[in-house]
C-alpha cells in the first residue's frame, strides 16, 4: 500500500525513542507491505467513521484514513498519540472533521 503521513503524525514520531519508535517503524513498514488492511495487525476501523482506522502500537494508537484512488490503495497517518488522549473529545472531533 500506499502510506503518506500527516505534519502532526511526523511531530509526534519525532518526539519518540527507543523501543516505542521501533515499534512504529515497524508498523509502518507492514503497512506499506500489507495487500490490504486485514493484513495490519491491530488495525480496526473506528464505530462511526467511513474511513478512519487506528493501530494499536503497545501504549499508543496511530490513526489513519484510508482513501481508495482510482489507481493505487493509499494509508494517510494522522495522529500518534498516547492511549489515554486518543478518544478524547478533542481528538474525536478533529477526526471527525477529516473523515469528511
Amino acid at each position: 500500500m500506499n502510506v503518506d503521513y500527516s505534519k502532526d503524525f511526523k511531530k509526534s514520531v519525532k518526539k519518540l525513542s527507543g523501543k516505542m519508535l521501533d515499534s512504529v517503524r515497524r508498523v509502518v513498514e507492514e503497512v506499506k507491505n500489507a495487500e490490504s488492511l486485514k493484513d495490519i495487525t491491530d488495525c480496526k476501523k473506528l464505530v462511526g467513521y467511513r474511513n478512519v482506522y487506528r493501530i494499536r502500537i503497545g501504549d499508543y494508537r496511530a490513526f489513519f484514513t484510508f482513501h481508495i484512488e482510482i489507481i493505487n490503495d493509499t494509508i494517510i497517518f494522522r495522529y500518534l498519540v498516547p492511549r489515554g488522549e486518543a478518544y478524547d473529545k478533542k481528538a474525536q472531533k478533529e477526526l471527525k472533521r477529516i473523515d469528511d
